[in-house]
């Protein structure tokens, strides 16, 4: 295959007239031998034009994470094997893969690295353990590009292991490392003095390694007391060099993503993941304790003297990068609960808090800027999450918490700063600096509202210096208003007329006020007040609807995810104001819906997770919606066709990202009612499982579950309807890998069979094959064993004869000897550890109907271990009686927490400050820590729990009825048989112990204690008790 010619099909492709033919092309020649060969040189070739190469190399990405794995073990019996690599193209390009990367350009590489990052996932070390022996050989070359290249290849191999526990990577990359480590130090250092931008790349990516190195798991390799000082060393070496000019007038947007500032970033990044996962001696765990004592010991002072000398350059006006700005912060807020650290840092907190933090707190000429030129933007960076990780307004957030929590003398002196500056005349006060007075103080809200001294006079402080300002003429103080009122409104108000004044001033900026910006603090602040405050409940109640409606118009203008979480609450708060406008909100919720979905379509993929999220918040606040509604017949039949219409253009249009909600708005609408218009969404459903749904069929269950327990007479009347779902829960148990979709698929078969019994035995065989043929095929984990086995015997309750017969024609494989005996002796012999109220039930159920027809029904599988019958069955009762008393406590223990919360009107006082010289001891923190490792470590987890539900007995079936009584039917057909079939009798009870005998009168005991109970709850109903003083029949077990 000649590398020119592909490359004129590749060319081809980016021709809009000829890509259809270019694609098609492709497609018949990728099966090829030697193509992967072929399109790695074409993409290394220099006479090729590089947007040729380009398409190239993400071509030939898409390729290898398509096709690399081996297909074998994927094969269905039968059927072919689907294509992957060749071998021998995957040898050529492990052979070669590594010079690529070396020389290929940046627009290039970046795809041969993601190749790189496959083909490592799948064969390293296995079938690649010459990899690094290559890049040791580059590492020792004395050449920049060599050098970097090597590290950006084994930078994707330890990637590989980054979130592997220890014993997962210790002879794959600790021990590699431990070799490497040395070298990567000593080319470190020779790059060092030089301030070109290919020796700062280099840098980087070898921070970036170490960091990715010790991010979850540090190697005594790393921190052994040789190795350790001197890495040490050069993170400070790298903080403390200048950068150089270049990288100083470059215009801003640019410097932070200069190599120079993110040799920076990455290496305080390194040294805040050392300090706070390894480094403090009162929050690491045991394995890391002598190596915190260590750190502290030797390097957390020069470390704290390094950092604080950085924001000090930053405090004199030298500008610092965002990123390396909000490291510091995190190392220094890390600091404060470490004494040795604090001690460096005490004499200069009021300095940080004051002249750093405090203008970082302030509103800015940029964040001006933003606002009047895009609010929309404005508002999108405010309420986005992951600013957190990034914004040093966000660390020094952090940084004020921690130091006025955590230690002593720091609150006071900052509170008269602020009432300094808020107690200037208001002509005298810059507007700005008021905005970051207010930030701070509603920043350190909670401390506020736990020390004696402050909490006293926050009303007075709220009165005077926030009210005023909802009435600004500045927008950017009326939102910091709101977003003051926010922080404190779970503070106790002596003036319930204050706190109306807020309520009122909040309802008025969402509702009123002409700034997005206002209105969506506004609107945030609102619904914590009424979470918060029980008294503004009634006193917004009259404005409910408008507020409702103008928070529709704020969530379609500013597509703000945050809002649609308030709107949710607010209609979960005021369901039955709301019941008479559902109609109208639903429509507008679902226009809005829409018109996201829309605009989506077109936009940039980053945009798209936005608006995605907050499409996704609408279709959480139409489910609240409608379980507002759901006892309102009329209104929910109104509210189908605009629910409906949104579902139904999820599913037809494949838009996956939604899904999940969307099958949650479906299970919404049939809780209670399965209408025409809905029974049609039933086949959308089916369809998006057969296209594209398969992953989603954990999601779709719940409203499986409705549409057959809800309308089964509408579920029956189609036999489509009975295929369909039988077909889901078939492919589900054939194809799928996962266990836990397997599990629910064995639910809605059980589901399908108590809740149609007599009405689908000619499906039965079909149901018992499928489940009994995933048993005998690998199952990882206990329920899924149980959940298929469940399924054959709930069979065996609708129709006995039916399911032992089917038993008896399937055969085990090799043997060929039937299946029945085997299944039960399985499950006589795990009927001990069979979990949960609803399984064990349908067990004694079961056998009450195998045992009730006499001993002339049952086949010979069942008549050899009829000993083994009686002692299975009181398993059953005594898992089962457990199970009862386990989740009456646990229904009492909820009731009590309840109460404890409801009687709980304290404000508990906060954390004790910290001495000087104390450090910070998170005791519980560590034993949780040490817990989940030992729970690990012994596979704890994966085993259910013997006093928990099975989480699926959330799917009820008409056995869960309690008037269905277990008890009772068991002694009746006990009493049937010791009357009618005498030597079936004996055979059950002649073989029990002393134990297991005490065990049945106890279960005897129940069902008359439950008898008398029902008897006494219908007499109570009629109007009176009526006592009886019938002693039960002794039973005769000779």
């Amino acid at each position: 295959m000649d590398y020119k010619q592909l490359g004129e099909v590749l060319a081809a492709t980016l021709n809009p007239q000829m890509r259809q033919a270019a694609e098609a092309r492709l497609h018949e020649i990728i099966e090829v031998q030697g193509f992967i060969p072929c399109l790695l040189q074409l993409v290394m070739s220099a006479d090729i034009a590089m947007p040729v190469r380009q398409a190239g190399s993400i071509y030939l990405k898409n390729t290898v994470t398509k096709y690399w794995k081996d297909r074998q073990s994927d094969a269905h019996p039968g059927e072919p094997v689907p294509f992957s690599l060749h071998a021998s193209d995957r040898i050529i390009m492990k052979e070669n893969v590594v010079e690529a990367i070396i020389h290929a350009p940046e627009i290039v590489r970046v795809q041969l690295l993601l190749c790189l990052e496959f083909i490592v996932r799948y064969d390293y070390p296995q079938q690649w353990s010459e990899l690094l022996t290559k890049v040791h050989k580059y590492l020792m070359e004395n050449n920049y590009q060599f050098c970097l290249g090597a590290c950006l290849v084994l930078h994707r191999v330890v990637k590989k292991y980054e979130f592997k526990p220890a014993d997962d990577r210790l002879e794959d990359i600790d021990k590699p490392m431990a070799h490497f480590l040395p070298i990567l130090l000593q080319r470190f250092h020779q790059v060092l003095p030089d301030e070109s931008s290919l020796s700062a790349t280099v840098q980087k990516h070898i921070l970036k390694l170490f960091f990715s190195l010790v991010q979850f798991h540090l190697h005594g390799s790393i921190a052994s007391h040789d190795v350790f000082p001197k890495w040490m060393a050069l993170f400070l070496a790298v903080l403390e060099r200048p950068v150089p000019h270049v990288a100083v007038e470059a215009d801003e947007d640019v410097r932070a993503k200069l190599p120079w500032w993110k040799c920076k970033r990455y290496a305080m990044q390194i040294l805040c993941r050392l300090f706070e996962r390894y480094g403090t001696p009162g929050n690491v765990s045991k394995e890391y304790r002598k190596f915190a004592e260590y750190y502290v010991k030797n390097f957390s002072v020069a470390v704290m003297e390094t950092t604080l000398r950085l924001l000090e350059t930053y405090r004199h006006g030298s500008w610092v990068s965002p990123r390396v700005l909000h490291q510091a912060f995190t190392y220094i807020s890390t600091g404060v609960t470490v004494a040795s650290s604090w001690k460096v840092l005490k004499p200069h907190i009021q300095t940080l808090l004051q002249e750093i933090v405090f203008p970082l707190m302030c509103y800015t000429d940029d964040d001006d800027a933003l606002w009047q030129e895009d609010p929309y933007e404005y508002i999108k960076i405010k309420f986005d999450v992951y600013e957190e990780f990034v914004s040093p307004v966000s660390a020094a957030y952090i940084f004020l918490n921690q130091s006025t929590k955590k230690r002593k003398d720091v609150l006071k002196p900052l509170m008269l700063f602020c009432h300094s500056l808020l107690s200037q005349p208001a002509h005298q006060l810059d507007p700005r600096k008021k905005d970051g007075i207010l930030h701070i103080v509603g920043s350190i809200a909670e401390v506020l509202m736990e020390k004696p001294p402050f909490k006293n006079e926050l009303e007075g402080m709220l009165q005077a210096y926030v009210l005023p300002e909802f009435r600004s003429p500045h927008g950017f103080l009326r939102a910091r208003a709101c977003w003051t009122t926010h922080y404190f409104s779970t503070m106790e108000f002596n003036s319930q007329e204050l706190l109306m004044h807020l309520a009122d001033a909040v309802r008025v900026c969402l509702t009123q006020d002409s700034e997005l910006p206002v209105k969506v603090e506004a609107a945030v602040a609102l619904q914590s007040l009424l979470d918060n405050q029980e008294s503004v409940y009634d006193h917004v109640e009259p404005h409910v609807v408008g507020v409702l409606t103008e928070l529709l118009t704020v969530i379609r203008e500013t597509e703000n995810d945050d809002l649609t979480g308030v709107l949710e609450q607010l209609i979960k708060q005021y369901a039955t104001q709301v019941s008479p406008y559902a109609l109208d909100l639903a429509t507008k919720l679902c226009q809005t819906f829409v018109q996201l979905l829309d605009v989506s379509r077109e936009e940039a993929a980053s945009d798209d997770a936005y608006k995605a999220m907050t499409a996704m918040g609408i279709l959480s606040s139409l489910q609240t919606l409608v379980m507002a509604v759901h006892n309102n017949e009329p209104m929910m039949t109104t509210l189908e066709s605009p629910c409906g219409g949104v579902c139904a253009l999820v599913l037809q249009h494949s838009v996956i990202d939604f899904y999940e909600e969307t099958f949650g708005l479906i299970s919404q609408m049939t809780a209670q009612r399965v209408s025409p218009a809905m029974w049609q969404l039933f086949g959308l459903v089916h369809e998006c499982f057969t296209r594209d749904g398969f992953d989603y069929f954990v999601e779709m269950v719940p409203c499986l579950h409705n549409y057959i327990t809800v309308d089964t007479a509408g579920f029956l009347s189609n036999p489509q309807n009975v295929r369909a779902v039988y077909s889901m829960c078939e492919k589900i148990l054939e194809e799928q890998d996962g266990e836990d979709s397997q599990c629910h698929a064995c639910k809605i078969l059980e589901v399908i069979l108590l809740q149609c019994r007599g009405n689908i035995d000619d499906l039965l065989p079909q149901i018992v094959k499928v489940a009994l043929e995933r048993v005998t095929k690998e199952i990882k984990t206990f329920l899924c064993r149980s959940m298929c086995l469940q399924v054959v015997i709930a069979a065996m309750y609708c129709n006995p004869a039916v399911v032992l017969d089917v038993l008896q024609k399937l055969t085990m494989p090799p043997t060929g000897e039937p299946v029945i005996g085997q299944f039960f002796t399985q499950w006589f012999q795990q009927s001990g550890t069979i979990r949960g109220i609803h399984n064990r039930k349908v067990g004694i159920l079961t056998l009450c109907s195998l045992l009730s027809n006499g001993s002339r029904s049952l086949p010979a599988a069942i008549a050899e271990r009829i000993g083994q019958i009686m002692p299975a069955t009181l398993n059953l009762f005594g898992g089962l009686d457990k199970a009862y008393k386990d989740r009456a406590l646990r229904e009492a223990e909820d009731t009590d927490e309840e109460e404890e919360i409801e009687d709980d009107d304290d404000v508990e006082e906060g954390e004790a400050e910290l001495d000087s010289d104390e450090d910070e001891v998170d005791e519980e923190g560590q034993e949780y820590i040490e817990d989940l490792a030992t729970r690990a470590a012994n596979h704890l987890d994966d085993e259910l729990d013997d006093d928990e539900d099975v989480e699926l007995d959330f799917y009820e079936t008409p056995l869960d009825d309690e008037d269905i009584d277990e008890y009772g039917q068991f002694k009746t057909t006990l009493l049937a048989l010791q009357a009618q079939d005498t030597a079936l009798y004996t055979a059950l009870t002649s073989h029990l112990t002393e134990d297991q005998r005490k065990s049945l009168q106890e279960v005897l005991s129940v069902a008359d204690r439950r008898a008398a109970a029902r008897e006494s709850q219908r007499l109570e109903a009629q109007g009176g008790y009526q006592f009886s003083h019938v002693i039960p029949t002794a039973f005769n077990f000779g």
